[in-house]
């Protein structure tokens, strides 16, 4: 199995010495699946993703720590959460265009998963992991700080933090009295284990015909109801 990934090393300014890891990073459970009983079988990123986690966490925990020092380790958890939420780390990746070289199975391949924030998400974090185990802590710190200008991404959340629930500040936005806000989950798709929650938000005038529709994408229909609503907060001209 051979995959160009020139591309990927130039935008984040990284080039890895064992290609098996970076390929691996790349390699979603539905290509690995698809490819399970052939001589090329292909690990997915699974166990890649799980140790990213923790790395991007590290990270952006010293940062917050040395230089957010009037911050409590309230508010330093809640800004981290902000950073790292899925909407964000799909954000990132979309930067580096790194859907362009993620590995599919013809069936996530045909039903758009290269546009799925998490699957986007989930990758971000095992090229990260890739980086992490091929070059060490401190390239990873480079490639978020340096190339892909981690800190002023920080400074972004950190004005945004506190009011990041869309769904409270929908509410808050919206007059009801003239207006109602309704949810509804569309759709779900992929295994149990994996799996991305379709959700639609519908705001619409009492009385009327008019409504304002939404759509958002997530690992939790909770996840994907606040994305809906983050989506119409920009329809409505609020953030």
């Amino acid at each position: 199995m051979e995959t160009d990934i020139t591309g990927l090393e130039k935008s984040i300014g990284y080039s890895f010495h064992n290609r098996d890891l970076i390929v691996k990073a790349l390699t979603h459970t539905s290509y690995s699946n698809e490819h399970s009983i052939k001589k090329d079988k292909a690990e997915s990123n699974q166990r890649l993703e799980f140790l990213g986690d923790s790395v991007l966490s590290t990270v952006i925990s010293t940062y917050l720590y040395k230089h957010f020092k009037d911050m409590n380790e309230g508010n330093m958890s809640k800004l981290r959460a902000s950073v790292v939420c899925e909407a964000s780390l799909a954000e990132l990746a979309q930067k580096i265009c790194l859907q362009e070289y993620l590995l599919l199975g013809r069936g996530e391949e045909i039903s758009g998963g290269r546009n799925k924030p998490s699957i986007q998400a989930d990758a971000f974090e095992s090229l990260l992991a890739a980086i992490y185990l091929d070059g060490g802590f401190d390239c990873v710190a480079r490639v978020l700080m340096e190339k892909l200008d981690m800190e002023s991404f920080i400074k972004k959340h950190a004005m945004t933090y506190e009011t990041a629930d869309y769904k409270t500040k929908l509410q808050e936005s919206v007059n009801t009295n003239f207006a109602d806000i309704a949810y509804e989950i569309c759709g779900v798709e992929g295994p149990a284990h994996d799996c991305t929650y379709h959700a639609k938000v519908v705001v619409s005038q009492k009385n009327s015909d008019k409504m304002n529709t939404a759509e958002g994408y997530g690992r939790s229909k909770k996840d994907a109801e606040q994305q809906a609503a983050k989506v119409m907060l920009n329809i409505l001209g609020v953030i």
